[in-house]
């Protein structure tokens, strides 16, 4: 298929003017894409590469020899495929630097010693190159079907590398990020000449390719690159470690954001991403608000350190100028990991702005990464509802706030204003009138679980103040026992009412 340096110099308009072969060797190995005409001197840069360059060398007249050595580096570093250059017009014998120069650089070197009108050689050969060209791609038309058939039909990676070197009639070898071989035959090192193509957007591996000189330049990189995308399709999940940020983000945000994958789809990108959820652990999805610049990257590198510090292999994605997390965590350790978490955050982006300035949510622990899906949102839910309750930690679990969730849907806003107002209402208008924080009291003692010392240390007061608060909290809401268990469950409902009609986590 296409034709070769050899063929071409035994086409009959060339064998009449008698070619000599100079310098070069396994012509029938160097493939021709094109022939050109031109006695230009700085030609090369106007040239793709596998062009045979015709010429009488009028270009190269005067030059010195450095200047000739340079003409030559140009071509060969272009990746010409030839210099056919007719003799006993412009010059009767070639310059002695000509030939060093393609000595020098294993270029080939033809003198023609008879006149041929370059336009009758021009006329036999591009008829022939284009029919090769058309007959290449269909070739090509019909490799990419047979792989997309060995896709479809599950092909395992062993028969599609072997589909591969028959596909580029070549041995062929796929080599990891760390040049080791991922399956294929060791081309590398080896006498014969290969031709390499990244494997993946964001290459995580490369197919090397052993060149035979049976196909086009253009041909061999076509095959070349439809197989190196055929391979990234198929292994890419397989081979690709956790060091693929663009494609590990790509899952997170399409498991955060609710796009539909299948939980095989989601276990195999996982597993390839070195998301393992291993016996006693659990996946779990976090999302992370931090103060952040104009600039998102130092919220992403942050974010990303932290993770991995903590929680070891994470895949992290920016959702509208947010972070998810997706990793996994022993049950036992979440809300502690959550916290270093948050800590180790603070400290990537060197926060000054103490506990407000990073918060930190957690969704549900899910068994395995197709729970994800469930998981991430959730914590994105939780992280949004913290934040508009105003509420006081940096770090939550999306268990937290369920109450708030259940309220926020059972219950509009008028139901929530009178329950509020039946439970509240004699010390919202205490304070309101006397600024005297009797509801901030009762939040901050339920919280303690009704703990005396725990909630006058949070409100920074003496425990002799809490008591006066609180048997004036009892005397204005008719005596009530704060303590007894259905009087303190009403409350607790109130308070969280109160905040979600405060901060208007209904929307109404």
């Amino acid at each position: 298929m296409g034709l070769n340096l050899q063929e071409l110099l035994d086409l009959p308009v060339l064998r009449r003017a008698r070619p000599e072969v100079v310098v070069g060797s396994h012509l029938e190995a160097r493939p021709v894409r094109w022939v050109h005409t031109s006695e230009i001197y700085e030609i090369s840069p106007l040239l793709k590469g596998g062009e045979v360059l015709l010429t009488t060398g009028l270009g190269l007249v005067g030059l010195g020899a450095g200047a000739v050595g340079s003409y030559v580096e140009a071509l060969a570093r272009q990746g010409v495929a030839a210099l056919v250059m007719e003799v006993g017009r412009t010059f009767t014998n070639p310059p002695e630097a000509l030939v060093a120069a393609a000595r020098a650089h294993d270029f080939p070197l033809v003198l023609l010693h008879g006149v041929v009108p370059f336009i009758e050689v021009t006329e036999s050969v591009y008829p022939m190159l284009i029919e090769g060209e058309v007959e290449e791609l269909r070739d090509l038309d019909r490799a990419a079907t047979r792989l997309h058939e060995a896709l479809a039909s599950g092909v395992g990676p062993g028969e599609l590398l072997v589909l591969v070197a028959e596909v580029c009639d070549a041995r062929v070898g796929l080599y990891g990020e760390n040049g080791d071989l991922l399956g294929g035959e060791d081309v590398r090192g080896q006498d014969a000449l290969t031709v390499e193509f990244d494997v993946g957007r964001n290459p995580w591996s490369v197919l090397a390719v052993a060149a035979t000189g049976h196909a086009s330049v253009a041909g061999a990189r076509r095959r070349g690159e439809l197989c190196a995308t055929m391979i990234d399709i198929r292994l890419g999940a397989t081979f690709r470690s956790g060091r693929r940020p663009s494609a590990n983000a790509d899952l997170v945000r399409a498991l955060a954001s609710g796009q539909y994958l299948s939980s095989s789809d989601v276990a195999v990108q996982a597993r390839g991403a070195g998301l393992v959820v291993r016996p006693g652990w659990r996946a779990v999805g976090l999302a992370v608000d931090l103060p952040l610049p104009s600039s998102l990257r130092p919220g992403l590198h942050a974010t990303v350190e932290a993770a991995r510090s903590v929680f070891g292999v994470s895949l992290v994605a920016e959702m509208d100028r947010e972070f998810v997390v997706a990793t996994t965590v022993r049950p036992s350790e979440l809300r502690a990991r959550l916290t270093t978490f948050a800590d180790a955050l603070a400290r990537e982006l060197g926060a000054a702005g103490g506990p407000s300035a990073v918060r930190v949510s957690a969704g549900p622990m899910v068994g395995d990464a197709a729970g994800l899906a469930r998981s991430l949102p959730a914590a994105l839910a939780a992280l949004h509802l913290s934040r508009r309750l105003g509420l006081r930690s940096r770090t939550v679990l999306a268990s937290d706030l369920g109450v708030y969730h259940l309220l926020s849907k059972v219950a509009d806003d008028v139901e929530l204003e009178r329950f509020v107002q039946e439970q509240l209402g004699p010390l919202l208008e205490q304070d309101a009138r006397h600024g005297s924080d009797l509801v901030q009291t009762l939040d901050a003692y339920l919280e303690a679980g009704l703990a005396k010392t725990a909630a006058a240390r949070a409100l920074g007061i003496r425990r002799q103040t809490l008591y006066g608060r609180l048997e004036r909290i009892s005397r204005l809401l008719g005596g009530l026992d704060i303590e007894a268990r259905q009087a303190r469950t009403a409350l607790d409902l109130a308070l969280v009412s109160w905040r979600m009609r405060a901060s208007a986590v209904t929307g109404r």
